[in-house]
């Protein structure tokens, strides 16, 4: 086992460095000289400004707390949400406010109610406990995001109207905020919007959402000229759409101080990504950017059995980007913190423009368990809204709230685990400014996998298994350890299936390898069905209005491009490929589609897929259900003696309705083979399962053990034979019979001495009798000193006398017992053995010689020797605590026999 990483140890003065610009000074943090000790292992940011925001949002906070929610720190107890979010290195909170989270009668709909009323009273809190606030302003009753921007209830009657909007913007902004001033709120930075990409407040088109930015940001200037005003967007990984934002509000001469982003590792690209397109912000408009959200999972569990929104809306690959578990969240947050750091200084003010990172709701916890099963929980979210949205929540948002209403979809991201306790994670945003670090403690190695097709050889796959792996630590610091793998398992694998075999490290840890294995894919008689190359175009015949092939990346079913549509009236499209020359026979015909209505509404019946063979037309509805929620239709060919075959796409739509058809696929229809019975197998390794595995040697249980792979691969794949099965069963019971007893069962050991002093040695040979139980049929039988080993420490008399016997032949046996050590009295000879006398000694760990001037009078400590117990494994050294008067000085002496 060997270190690839050393754990870097910021060594720098304790003395705030000061960062001479052109445009002035700025202190930054200067790491400690060791960082402090922690749960979780983080690195100091360097050049990390004092003042950068490290906020959270805890907009549902009141609701939660009305459902009987706490939150507790790391020691578990009960602390004030916001006094809690100071200690752990916070200073901003954004609280975000909608107008009239209300039905008529007074039911909320949820997502903690937050109206400005409700808002200002968590600010007030907020201020007490010494944060400063970001009010977030949806100009909505309910969720504002890229998805929907709805007008709120009161503003119904002039919907679309960009100049009333824009007045009533600017009244309700500035009403709102002077009551938050004048209730001594520390508002630092006040949001016109929330993730405005398309519309805000129902307006649609730049000159409209512009004329509705500048009115909120002139209530902002009026009511708290020292506060910030933000404007916020979304999809940092859309090529070019935030030098298109910023270039908009430029043209239209919006005023505002800050640019902010969203960002979410699960659907908006890379750490890099994001510095990248905020620094073109900041270096071309001259403004601030920052993180106005951001968050990540420390468990995929769910706590409140509802869904959450990870893992269920993103890939895979997505939940690889960090750990899921709180040092994950802790290594999110500082690669997000750090990114916006490097933004640095564009404008040459001497201060850096990136001004820091919010988290999102990292006090959301459940507020019970069962989901909808529980008419308790459902209750508590309708009375008190603390889950996303309530029943009520229908009549404004029937689409979305009124079908998918209930819990809390992000409680697995929270700081806070499921009870209300504070994460490891939680302090991130203080550990970002010193540094943290932990035990070097093993956690985990991280999967094997590899990937492979039905054509590519056994031998081929095995190559792939890697020799070393990296064995993660608490610490941070990786450990490369070499690995040796259940490789023969693999010559079981029987066409595509998916393939796990385990190993085991040097160091003892266990480590498992998925091989994913594909069908060699069926030939696609369609001509480039996913649209990605423009010169095939020409191959599709498109008609009616709407409906192009184009690039739309991150919406597309495959790579960036696919036939998408849109008008602002309804419409009708086609697009049409004839195939010819194929062979008569059965085909299948699939494509896949996404979009949805202008109110995000589904739509199961507007575009359809069909194939036309001999004058015969079949056909299945492409359906549209959502942003990227794809749909797939499949169409069964019948193709005839011509070998022709006529695939078209059609869509007759409302106005505003969109989307894309993508991945068009025509293939010859194939039999699935029938799977041989496994009943036997299944008999054989249920079999296995019962054998107590204690009782039999290490290499006996591990041919058995690489019987048991076999099986398990074999049963993954998809062509495997009743050979093949049989063969396996043989495996398995050919090692089971050869399973070989443990030569000896137990050891007994009986001390003839009870009483042993500092420095003192065993005398294998007749301080202890051993005696071995042997299984086989011999009974007891005495062993001689030879036949076991001993590990014990008598160093000193606060150490523990804890004797080890082991068994030579076989190490799996032990017995461990306890003895009482003595302290020698003073004045004595400070002989090794008898320890008599007065005059404390400090003993010579070679010789036993004492060195008698030192010392004062010693308690003679007596015990006797005990029993411990015995195990099947090496036990290490206890520590029983035995006192000892005087301060004897005492060298450490460590025998072996």
């Amino acid at each position: 086992m060997r270190r690839n990483t050393a754990l870097t140890r910021i060594m720098a003065s304790g003395v705030a460095a000061i960062m001479l610009c052109a445009g002035g000074t700025f202190t930054v943090n200067a790491a400690e000289e060791e960082p402090v000790k922690a749960d979780v292992s983080v690195k100091a940011i360097q050049g990390l400004s004092d003042d950068f925001i490290g906020g959270m949002d805890v907009s549902s906070m009141l609701s939660l707390e009305e459902s009987g929610v706490t939150f507790k720190n790391a020691n578990g107890e009960v602390e004030d949400l916001f006094t809690l979010l100071k200690e752990s290195g916070v200073n901003y909170v954004r609280l975000r406010v909608w107008n009239d989270p209300f039905t008529a009668d007074g039911q909320g709909y949820g997502g903690g109610n937050v109206n400005a009323d409700r808002a200002l009273t968590m600010a007030k809190r907020a201020t007490a406990a010494g944060l400063k606030v970001l009010v977030d302003f949806h100009y909505s009753d309910f969720w504002a995001d890229p998805s929907k921007q709805q007008v709120p209830k009161a503003w119904k009657s002039f919907e679309g109207d960009a100049g009333k909007t824009a007045d009533t913007v600017y009244d309700y902004t500035k009403q709102t905020l002077t009551t938050f001033k004048q209730a001594g709120v520390d508002v630092g930075m006040v949001q016109v919007g929330n993730e405005t990409t398309a519309k805000i407040a129902g307006i649609s088109g730049w000159d409209g959402m512009s004329k509705v930015f500048s009115a909120g940001s002139k209530a902002i200037r009026e009511v708290l000229p020292e506060a910030k005003v933000v404007i916020h967007f979304t999809n940092p990984e859309k090529a070019g759409t935030y030098a298109t934002y910023a270039k908009q509000l430029s043209n239209h001469n919006v005023d505002y101080d800050v640019f902010a982003s969203s960002y979410y590792p699960f659907w908006h690209g890379t750490t890099e990504n994001l510095t990248s397109v905020l620094k073109n912000v900041a270096s071309t408009y001259k403004k601030d950017v920052m993180v106005a959200e951001t968050s990540w999972a420390y468990t995929l569990d769910d706590g409140d059995d509802d869904s959450n929104t990870v893992p269920s809306k993103v890939t895979a690959d997505n939940l690889k980007k960090y750990d899921i578990s709180p040092q994950g969240q802790a290594d999110e947050i500082r690669a997000v913190a750090e990114a916006v750091n490097n933004i640095g200084d564009n404008d040459g003010d001497g201060e850096n423009d990136g001004l820091g990172v919010f988290y999102w709701e990292p006090a959301w916890v459940p507020v019970g368990t069962g989901g909808k099963d529980n008419a308790e929980l459902v209750d508590t979210w309708n009375k008190y809204g603390g889950g996303w949205a309530t029943e009520a929540a229908g009549e404004y948002d029937p689409n979305d709230a009124g079908l998918y209403w209930g819990g809390s979809g992000v409680d697995n991201q929270a700081l806070f685990d499921f009870d209300g306790k504070a994460l490891a994670s939680l302090p991130t945003f203080k550990y970002i400014h010193t540094g943290a670090v932990t035990d070097h403690v093993f956690t985990k190695i991280d999967p094997v996998e590899i990937t492979a097709t039905d054509s590519d050889s056994i031998d081929a796959i095995k190559a792939q298994l890697p020799s070393e792996v990296a064995a993660h630590y608490q610490d941070g610091v990786d450990e490369t350890e070499t690995v040796t793998w259940q490789s023969a398992a693999l010559d079981w694998i029987r066409g595509a299936g998916t393939y796990t075999i385990t190993g085991t490290t040097n160091a003892g840890h266990d480590v498992t390898v998925t091989v994913t294995v594909t069908a060699t894919p069926a030939k696609d008689y369609v001509t480039d069905g996913s649209f990605e190359n423009a010169e095939n175009d020409k191959n599709w015949t498109i008609a009616g209005t709407g409906a192009s092939i184009t690039e739309d990346s991150g919406n597309a079913a495959d790579g960036k491009r696919a036939l998408k549509f849109w008008a602002s009236d309804a419409y009708s499209f086609s697009a049409t490929q004839t195939i010819t020359g194929l062979e008569p026979g059965e085909y299948v015909l699939t494509a896949m589609s996404q979009g949805a209505a202008a109110d995000n509404a589904a739509i199961t019946d507007g575009v359809a897929l069909s194939a036309t063979t001999g004058g015969k037309t079949t056909s299945d509805a492409l359906e549209l259900n959502g942003w990227v929620k794809f749909d797939t239709a499949t169409v069964p060919v019948t193709v005839g003696s011509d070998g022709t075959a006529t695939i078209t796409i059609t869509g007759n739509l409302p106005a505003d309705a969109w989307g894309n058809v993508d991945k068009v696929s025509l293939v010859k229809k194939t039999e699935t083979p029938v799977k041989p019975s496994t009943e036997n197998l299944d008999k054989a390794v249920a079999e296995a399962g019962k054998i107590n595995r204690d009782e039999y040697t290490n290499e006996s249980l591990a041919k058995l053990d690489q019987a048991l792979a076999a099986a398990d691969v074999l049963l993954a794949g998809s062509t495997y034979t009743e050979q093949d099965v049989n063969d396996v069963i043989k495996l398995v019971a050919d090692a089971i019979a050869g399973l070989a007893q443990k030569e000896v069962s137990s050891l007994t050991v009986t001390p003839s001495k009870t009483t042993y002093q500092v420095g003192d040695a065993i005398d294998a040979d007749h301080d202890l009798k051993v005696v071995g139980n042997y299984s086989a049929g011999m009974g007891n039988v005495t062993l001689s000193a030879d036949q076991f080993t001993l590990d014990y420490d008598f160093s000193a008399p606060a150490d523990a006398a804890k004797v080890t016997v082991t068994l030579k032949s076989n190490p799996n046996v032990t017995e461990t017992y306890t003895v009482a050590v003595t302290a020698r009295a003073e004045g004595g000879s400070g002989n090794g053995s008898d320890g008599a006398g007065n005059g404390g000694a400090t003993i010579n760990p070679d010789t036993g010689e004492g060195d008698k001037t030192n010392g004062a009078n010693g308690d003679k400590i007596t015990g006797v020797l005990s029993n411990t117990g015995s195990a099947v494994t090496a036990v290490g050294l206890a520590v029983v605590v035995l006192g000892v008067a005087g301060g004897v000085s005492l060298a450490l002496r460590r025998k072996r026999s």
